[in-house]
């Protein structure tokens, strides 16, 4: 019987909790880390308790977030030493087990977690694959690697998915449809914070921008991956347009110096606001951008599986342009979303903002939020989904 093929019994989810380890790189900052640590807690609603295993360890913005919410947190390290990092696992499923299933997000990597789970005898042993890397362009070494990966996987995983068919193909093949195992998950969000009221002191003069200027805000990563330094072009090519335009950006990364030194060479650097990394993202998407730009380009340049800050743009009901590296899975409001090839000139960009930035009103954020809570964006439906999973039903 190959390894893949035990069925534990279900679990009566009146009784104790399920125990779930999840496995991730980090908790720094980042879509996925948000998605785990909104995860985490609402598993409760479920009786699914869940403790996150991070190869990397730090002080980061959801690492901290975790620790407020009670979740427990483990260093695994061995991401450049397989041995070790099955030897760290061990402990850690050892110390604090017994869990009754594991969720690797560690792509290829994720085919040693769950050869590890296997060993130490967890029943249930999940794959999630958050990227799309493009690997039959890379080098021999990383072609064999994936290779030895899927093969870890296919004996191993009890389950596996990926937010978007491109993300579930680049790590389980492109067969994965022939395997029941196998499925296509949305990363869902929570969307209490966007039923709040947004708090008065979060709004454009809290940025130093005048109320009556158009901001276009983007959030994510500051890297090539995503396209951050194009958006310095855009930003400059609407304020010919309109004078009163800002650029704002959210999020930490390689590229932040470049970007400021672009801006000021550029003659443009007080209209571009970098704030950094921030956990009150659906405050900052209804009370200070007008449009939500993210030029994300398609494989090789870009590895977007489904990101969801595209998502979190359409729970505020905010208009966005995003690139053609964004999959139109993550459309979930396609009046409110425009798409553009990334190899577009800024110019292009910055006409479909200021055009979308004429759909910015009341009804369509309320619209919007209605469609997104009978989504499968919709953390609930992961969570009520996930429990099935971890329990094999």
């Amino acid at each position: 019987m190959e390894p893949s093929s035990a069925i534990p019994m279900p679990q009566d989810p009146a009784r104790n909790p399920l125990r779930v380890l999840q496995v991730a790189s980090m908790l720094r900052s980042g879509g996925v880390e948000r998605w785990l640590t909104d995860l985490c807690p609402a598993g409760k609603a479920e009786n699914v308790s869940m403790d996150i295993a991070v190869v990397h360890s730090g002080d980061g913005l959801f690492d901290r977030r975790a620790r407020e919410l009670g979740i427990q947190v483990h260093h695994c390290a061995g991401s450049d030493n397989p041995l070790r990092f099955l030897i760290n696992l061990r402990r850690i499923l050892r110390d604090f087990g017994p869990f009754d299933a594991i969720h690797s997000h560690l792509h290829a990597y994720s085919g040693f977690v769950v050869l590890g789970a296997w060993l130490a005898g967890v029943p249930v042993r999940v794959v999630h694959s958050h990227n799309v890397v493009a690997n039959d362009s890379k080098p021999l070494p990383r072609r064999l690697y994936i290779g030895l990966a899927r093969t870890l996987i296919r004996l191993f995983a009890t389950a596996g998915m990926g937010p978007s068919i491109a993300s579930t193909e680049d790590l389980l093949g492109k067969s994965w449809r022939k395997d029941p195992r196998w499925r296509v998950m949305r990363c869902g969000i929570n969307l209490e914070p966007f039923k709040k009221p947004v708090p008065a002191n979060v709004d454009k003069a809290a940025f130093g921008i005048p109320e009556n200027s158009l901001v276009l805000g983007s959030i994510g990563r500051l890297c090539a991956e995503k396209n951050s330094e194009f958006l310095i072009d855009v930003l400059g090519e609407a304020l010919a347009v309109n004078p009163r335009t800002y650029l704002v950006m959210i999020g930490e990364g390689p590229l932040r110096t470049a970007l400021e030194e672009k801006a000021r060479a550029m003659g443009i650097g007080d209209h571009l606001k970098l704030a950094g990394t921030r956990s009150d993202i659906a405050d900052l998407l209804r009370g200070v951008f007008d449009v939500f730009v993210f030029p994300s380009p398609p494989p090789p340049r870009g590895n977007e599986a489904l990101p969801i800050a595209v998502v979190e743009a359409q729970a505020a009901g905010v208009p966005a342009v995003i690139g053609d590296g964004v999959t139109t899975e993550a459309i979930v409001t396609p009046r409110l979303v425009a798409q553009v090839s990334a190899d577009a000139g800024p110019r292009m960009w910055a006409d479909a903002a200021i055009a979308q930035s004429k759909l910015v009103s009341a009804e369509n954020r309320r619209l919007a939020l209605a469609e997104l809570e009978n989504s499968e964006f919709n953390c609930v439906q992961n969570v009520k989904l996930l429990a099935q999973i971890y329990r094999n039903r």
